[in-house]
């Protein structure tokens, strides 16, 4: 995971002490600069430095995003956790680089236009407040993550592997969720619907569906005969008793969410109370029945949702395996001791 240092050419000797004194921290005596002046640098990934300085600034991003990061591991320390996470977006931006992946202002203006076009939203404030509702962070948080999240999806097309969810994964997750799959219904409707606008006629079809309604919950096995009569206004529905076979409680919710809503408040065997629809018709629904949707209707969405699950799993792994392919040398004391890094002693000889 971790490189041993090599033996520094010139210019890299001479880079190094360039960038030691540029943060103060060649001051002190010569025996002194392994002690104290090195481990002001934390770690180098790549040709990039990771400092105290950065640290202190990870320190409360860490702490904002923490409870969106799912792989920490918190038997470590915070400092290692933190320093690990700077690592890690260090990795990141190192193959990022290497794979030609810039992020500039005008690529984060880009994105953000498509996000706004694809949420339906013109003005930059509605987003914003958009934005805070759907990711529970602040906006000014959501845009520092942005140009991590625009490589990570560039880093997930094109390198990192993603293997599919196995038809034995979707059956586990339909079997352990059937609660979350939404529902199919059967049921029957009778609609009585006003013939104009005025109070009295308002009044007397209230009164008629009431009516219907007492007299069906009466004897529930005689709401099929109704839902055939004339007392049926709705000519389709008559046709068939009434009967709506089964329908995804999705569908019946784009179809008739005064509908949708009823149903799904009654048990098998049920009646509704009267309820008006959007066409202002006086309804009373019977439910026939009630199953989990079946696992063939909703087999692409649980496979969608794993692969989605499975993505962040995926690239922590690929971010933890780069490690290896990345040239990583660490400085702090405290985080090579609680990962039992070797400490390695070479001298630095200008030529």
């Amino acid at each position: 995971m971790f490189h041993r240092s090599r033996p520094f050419g010139l210019l890299s000797r001479l880079l190094l002490i360039a960038s030691a004194v540029f943060l103060g921290i060649v001051s002190a005596p010569r025996s002194a600069y392994s002690a104290e002046s090195i481990n002001r640098i934390i770690a180098t990934v790549g040709s990039q430095s990771i400092s105290e300085l950065d640290y202190d600034d990870a320190q409360e991003k860490y702490s904002k995003l923490s409870r969106f990061l799912k792989n920490e591991d918190m038997r470590k320390t915070l400092r290692t956790r933190i320093i690990d996470f700077l690592i890690d977006r260090a990795v990141v931006d190192s193959i990022s680089e290497e794979e030609s992946i810039q992020v500039n202002e005008k690529r984060l203006d880009s994105e953000i236009d498509k996000r706004m076009e694809m949420m339906g939203v013109s003005s930059r404030k509605q987003f914003e407040k958009a934005i805070e509702g759907s990711s529970g962070m602040t906006y000014d948080l959501w845009y520092s993550e942005l140009p991590y999240q625009i490589k990570r999806t560039q880093l997930m097309q094109y390198k990192v592997p993603n293997i599919p969810p196995t038809e034995k994964d979707i059956r586990a997750w339909y079997n352990q969720n059937r609660d979350k799959v939404g529902f199919e219904i059967q049921f029957r409707q009778i609609v009585v619907a006003p013939a104009n606008d005025s109070i009295s006629e308002e009044s007397r079809i209230h009164k008629e569906a009431a009516d219907i309604r007492k007299s069906v919950q009466a004897d529930p096995s005689s709401f099929s005969l109704v839902a055939g009569s004339a007392r049926n206004n709705d000519p389709t529905l008559r046709a068939r008793k009434g009967l709506v076979d089964w329908v995804s409680s999705f569908e019946l919710f784009k179809t008739s969410r005064s509908v949708a809503a009823a149903a799904s408040a009654v048990q098998v065997g049920g009646i509704s109370d009267v309820f008006r629809d959007e066409r202002k018709r006086y309804c009373i629904i019977k439910v026939e029945g009630k199953r989990p949707t079946p696992i063939d209707n909703v087999r692409q969405g649980i496979g969608n949702l794993l692969m989605r699950e499975k993505e962040e799993d995926n690239f922590h792994k690929w971010v933890k395996d780069q490690r290896s392919h990345v040239p990583i040398q660490i400085f702090d004391d405290a985080y090579k001791k609680e990962n039992k890094i070797p400490e390695y002693h070479e001298t630095f000889i200008l030529d």
